[in-house]
């Protein structure tokens, strides 16, 4: 009879759960996570999080802040005071940071250790290191947003080499900032390349030997816009990622949306700002922590605030 009372106390408290985490994380709303508007995490830019779903924050502050499932900070790691950190990338057990001047006139790659907080700068040289992205290899592909580049990075050795350059990757418009969020597809046989300034997504192939290859539109906000009668289409891409189904969603930072792109890249199949209090303010960054997407709100006006926002059970999420 007690073993029969336990078990009916536990599956009430799970029962009595459910509902909380569907209020928390629901399915297609923007709502507010974490309040990052402190002097150690404000303006925030980049997010990673890793294998038991605990997200890292990197933005102005020169930290990177450790959120837990709830929302709160547990930990602060000091990275370089007075610069300023964009896109990053967990990789067992280190991040990879993109780490800029603060007043962006140069960038470097740091390897971040989680457990004890070293830091490392393992390539530099850099006009501006923005978002990251990782082959099968383990080489790292950093954006720099300046040169219209993609470069790759050992991450062992620190060898950097220029991958892609071209005129296409630079900004042209508003904000300054070309070449960011990178993605590769499902079969690593092309790396997208958001570019912010003039709100595309470009396609670039990689070659059989890892070379990149050709260099192509892959979607075009004012084409979107003109076809679709819509205004806003890809207004400042910033971070991107794919889901399961092919689909790219992309932070639109101009826009203060997330916008879910076709697997053709001809048209937005959805768009999501949250509302009120809970409305997106230049969301920069997302990551997927099972079917929840967690975005950075950069606030890239209003010094000193900051925030990061979930969209409960995102559909198709890896």
């Amino acid at each position: 009879m007690r073993r029969w009372a336990i078990a009916f106390t536990a599956a009430l408290a799970l029962v009595s759960i459910q509902p909380v985490l569907a209020a928390t994380f629901r399915q297609g709303v923007v709502q507010n996570f974490a309040d990052l508007a402190t002097a150690s995490c404000h303006n925030p830019e980049g997010i990673t999080a890793d294998a038991g779903g605990t997200l890292y924050a990197a933005g102005l502050s020169g930290n990177i802040c450790v959120v837990n499932g709830s929302g709160q900070i547990t930990r602060v790691i000091p990275v370089a005071a007075g610069d300023a950190l964009l896109g990053e990338l967990f990789v067992d057990g280190q991040i990879y940071v993109a780490d800029n001047n603060g007043d962006f006139s140069g960038g470097r790659v740091d390897r971040v250790n989680v457990a004890t907080g070293a830091v490392t700068v393992i390539a530099s040289g850099f006009a501006n290191t923005n978002a990251f992205e990782r082959d099968g290899n383990g080489t790292l592909y950093v954006s720099d947003s300046f040169r219209g580049a993609v470069y790759t990075v050992n991450p062992t050795t620190g060898a950097t080499a220029l991958w892609i350059q071209s005129e296409l990757l630079r900004s042209h418009g508003f904000p300054g900032f070309g070449a960011n969020g990178l993605a590769f597809d499902a079969t690593r046989s092309n790396l997208y390349v958001a570019n912010t300034g003039d709100d595309r997504i470009f396609r670039v192939a990689v070659n059989p030997d890892g070379s990149a290859g050709a260099l192509s539109i892959f979607a075009d906000g004012a084409t979107i816009d003109a076809t679709h009668q819509t205004t806003g289409s890809l207004d400042g891409a910033d971070g991107i990622v794919f889901d399961a189904s092919g689909r790219l969603w992309v932070c639109a930072n101009q826009a203060n949306e997330i916008q879910v792109l076709s697997p053709t890249g001809t048209n937005l199949v959805k768009r999501f700002s949250g509302s009120g209090d809970d409305a997106m303010n230049f969301p920069a960054s997302p990551v997927f922590v099972g079917h929840a997407m967690f975005v950075t709100n950069l606030y890239f006006a209003t010094p000193g605030a900051g925030k990061l926002s979930v969209l409960g059970a995102a559909p198709g999420a890896p």
